[in-house]
């Protein structure tokens, strides 16, 4: 009889449990996609890919005309100024006795044989060679042939700056390349961007110039093309890379390098994906517009970076991705989010109830 009671009893309570689950089932569903959303969107998507499409066309055509490819190889000797403590190497065709291998003085000069000091500072090789041929011509050979040959490029030095291992001014001892430049510096840091600037003054108008190796081509593609010849007196310049913010219902959020062209798709991956509760209308990408005005925010959907949209939205430096949580996820799954990224300082608000955005 007890043990019947106690069944009894036990049949009411499931029913009761039933019954109420059958009582709050609407109510959950109801509520399920209802998350307080974080940041609304401030532009719409197609808007906001006319934009940048129209911003990211006009700075490749500047590109293109600014940082334009050396007109004039620098493969030559010829682009090389002597001065203090280059080793140069003088060969006389028609007599080897006259052959010297000197280096250049501290005011320039250079002493060979029966000539004694001549000076060749702040010329070419090519124009030492002519100065040096009239020099023998007129006092002892009748048609001398002088070539002269650069051994150690020492009165220039190259400057490396940025994101390089050993930053600093080195020696320029012989013509080298960029890749050889930068083995020199114990190659890029971890922070190292795509890009580096290659600066040079041109002799024509003694102003610098600036011209832009992609890294990526070089490094990662092995495209020799970029491997500019560095010349003396060169300043290379090696920006650091970018960094973009992952952040809400993603599996790792945190601040991550931003690579050349990363697209909102990459940066989510890398941020391990979508977590089970992301709500799949709620991707957000936070742009910084500049200090004082207001942050850009559109608004994607899972199925837009599935149809490839997300692939043609390309990041830019402090862009923000927020991924919006739905309430039925996060009832699923027990979990929630922080908002922020710990210890890197940055800090975003909805601009809409945030004072400094109003």
């Amino acid at each position: 009889m007890y043990q019947g009671e106690t069944f009894l009893l036990t049949q009411c309570e499931y029913r009761k449990i039933a019954v109420a689950f059958c009582l709050l089932l609407p109510l959950f569903f109801l509520f399920a996609g209802c998350a307080d959303e974080q940041f609304k969107a401030t532009t719409d998507l197609e808007d906001f890919q006319k934009k940048y499409q129209e911003k990211e066309e006009q700075y490749n055509r500047g590109q293109r005309s600014v940082f334009s490819p050396p007109t004039v190889s620098s493969d030559t000797a010829g682009d090389y100024r002597l001065g203090p403590g280059d080793l140069i190497v003088v060969k006389v065709y028609e007599t080897s006795e006259l052959d010297a291998e000197v280096r250049v003085s501290s005011r320039g000069y250079v002493s060979l044989p029966l000539l004694n000091n001549v000076d060749v500072y702040d010329l070419s090789a090519a124009e030492a060679e002519e100065k040096i041929e009239n020099l023998y011509k007129h006092n002892y050979l009748y048609d001398p042939h002088i070539t002269i040959y650069i051994k150690e490029h020492v009165s220039k030095q190259i400057t490396l700056v940025g994101a390089i291992e050993k930053p600093g001014t080195y020696d320029y001892v012989t013509r080298r390349r960029l890749l050889d430049v930068l083995a020199i510096a114990n190659g890029l840091d971890e922070t190292a961007g795509s890009i580096a600037y290659v600066s040079r003054e041109d002799p024509s108008t003694k102003k610098r110039i600036s011209y832009l190796v992609d890294l990526d081509e070089l490094l990662k593609k092995g495209n020799m093309d970029q491997n500019m010849v560095v010349l003396g007196g060169d300043v290379i310049f090696v920006p650091e890379s970018g960094q973009c913010f992952v952040d809400g219902a993603v599996r790792k959020p945190g601040t991550y390098p931003l690579e050349t062209k990363m697209t909102i798709t990459e940066a989510i991956a890398l941020a391990g994906g979508l977590a089970s509760y992301a709500d799949d209308a709620g991707i957000k990408l936070i742009r910084y517009m500049g200090t004082g005005k207001k942050r850009e925010i559109v608004s994607l959907s899972y199925s837009d970076l599935q149809g490839g949209i997300g692939d043609t939205l390309i990041l830019q430096d402090q862009d923000i991705i927020f991924a919006e949580s739905s309430s039925a996820g996060l009832l699923m799954s027990g979990t929630g989010f922080s908002l922020g990224f710990m210890g890197t300082g940055v800090n975003f608000k909805n601009p809409e109830t945030s004072a400094d955005h109003r």
